[in-house]
């Protein structure tokens, strides 16, 4: 599957969960990964659509289905205190308004979808409540 042209949607990069994926698959998120429909419980949304045939574990680039911009802030955090490529997919929660919390990854709403060390920023996106793993 794919969007039409004209209907072209934010390319992110997502992890992908067991069963891996194929170009094309309509895939949920799914314990922070992106698992393909056919794998995935009946209750979940289709978030994305694979952009490569991959397996489980592998970091590659997802369609969103839904067209949601791409939001960079600072990141803080006691314990994890950078981020890694095993980060991207996993969600995270506020610090304070202007700041992500990396030690809060339960129930947040902003999706990682890259990242910068240097300037300790998150780049993500926020996932809808009906979304939220």
């Amino acid at each position: 599957m794919w969007l039409k042209e004209a209907h072209k949607s934010t390319v992110i990069k997502g992890t992908v969960g067991s069963g891996g994926t194929n170009k094309g698959s309509m895939c949920v998120l799914s314990s922070n990964t992106f698992i393909k429909i056919t794998d995935a419980p009946t209750d979940l949304t289709v978030v994305g659509i694979a952009l490569e045939t991959s397996i489980a574990t592998d970091v590659i680039g997802f369609e969103l289905v839904s067209s949601a911009p791409i939001i960079t802030a600072k990141y803080t955090g006691s314990s994890k205190t950078s981020l890694t490529d095993a980060d991207i997919s996993k969600v995270f929660d506020v610090s304070d308004d202007l700041t992500v919390d990396l030690d809060d990854t339960s129930g947040g709403p902003f999706m990682c979808v890259g990242y910068d060390n240097d300037n300790d920023t998150i780049d993500f996106i926020v996932m809808p409540a009906d979304r939220a793993v």
